[in-house]
């Protein structure tokens, strides 16, 4: 063989070895890219699945002073609808959903969001009153805001 056939045997291993760099870099990039739009698509998939909870948690609040005077089938669709919604809470929480608790009873930037305040001199400003919507994480990260009133002095 040729010096010559050997140096273009050479530059055509080069040129297949910069193309399958090449690819391989695009096809990270499409990797990254999917992984990114299967977590938003899973992230909008949970944020759907509190939604349902927040429903359920409205359908309890409003029953809960009306519960004791029910009649017995409404009781038991009523402990049957909370079977349901445990059952969702569970499959979220394996899913590694978990609700933000607020230590010491105070709002903190980024996990809680403060949508009014009340003066309430006897505590310190920032002390949560009221939760209008619970907040939750996933996996480190927050997934949806808790909604509350706040002391503000």
């Amino acid at each position: 063989m040729s010096s010559d056939s050997k140096d273009r045997g050479w530059l055509a291993v080069r040129h297949d070895q910069v193309d399958l760099i090449r690819k391989v870099a695009s096809l990270q990039v499409e990797l990254s890219n999917a992984q990114d739009k299967a977590r938003k698509e899973q992230m909008q998939l949970l944020l759907d699945c509190l939604d349902v909870l927040d429903g359920f948690d409205r359908v309890f609040d409003n029953i809960a002073p009306r519960e004791a005077n029910a009649d017995q089938q409404t009781r038991i669709w009523i402990g049957n609808f909370r079977a349901v919604r445990k059952v969702l809470d569970n499959h979220l929480k394996s899913r590694g959903v978990v609700v933000i608790e607020a230590p010491e009873g105070k709002a903190l930037p980024g996990f809680h969001t403060i949508v009014g305040t009340e003066e309430q001199p006897q505590l310190e400003d920032g002390t949560i009153l009221t939760e209008q919507r619970r907040g939750y994480m996933w996996k480190g990260d927050v997934l949806r805001r808790s909604l509350v009133i706040a002391v503000k002095n």
